[in-house]
């Protein structure tokens, strides 16, 4: 989606909030893989993705447009659930029960959403070396956790497409990648 699209978008999504179906269609494939890749456990991934969303949606009103793909506050979202999830080690979404009231929301098929994550665990199952380099991730600060995988996990190599307040820190971080 051009970024110039993005904008029209948000001000449809602003009026018409059941438009916020194209947003959760177009970037849930990607910010649940941000996401998977950061925490490594498929559930917790996909309770962080479910909250990313949410926040995003039930915050789409205050959303001001600054120029920047919607990718970078979704990704931003994600990633402060990320840090929620490494703060207390244990998940909890806080938010979630929200969602049942929203009428144009789907519920989700479980047994497609088994074939999907036996799908992407028998993936992963494949990259052992993933894991391992993962572990390794892990064990370093929170702050090159997120500059690495948005290096190298999601490719992002230009920190302009970044929020400003990451730009700071990512951009030499980047570069010495």
């Amino acid at each position: 989606m051009h970024i110039s699209e993005e904008k029209i978008l948000i001000e449809e999504i602003k009026k018409e909030p059941s438009k916020f179906s194209i947003v959760f269609d177009e970037y849930y494939a990607v910010i649940f893989g941000y996401i998977f890749r950061r925490v490594a456990d498929y559930d917790i991934a996909r309770d962080i993705a479910s909250e990313t969303f949410l926040k995003a949606f039930l915050n789409i009103g205050s959303y001001k447009w600054k120029g920047v793909p919607v990718s970078s506050w979704l990704y931003r979202i994600a990633s402060n659930e990320c840090l929620l999830y490494f703060r207390k080690k244990k998940y909890q979404p806080r938010s979630l029960d929200i969602i049942v009231s929203v009428k144009f929301w789907d519920t989700v098929d479980p047994a497609t959403t088994l074939v999907e994550k036996l799908s992407i665990e028998k993936e992963m199952q494949r990259h052992k070396d993933f894991i391992a380099v993962q572990k390794k991730i892990m064990q370093l600060p929170i702050s090159y956790q997120e500059v690495l995988s948005l290096r190298y996990f999601i490719s992002i190599t230009s920190p302009a497409r970044l929020s400003s307040s990451s730009m700071a820190f990512c951009k030499p971080a980047i570069s010495a990648c």
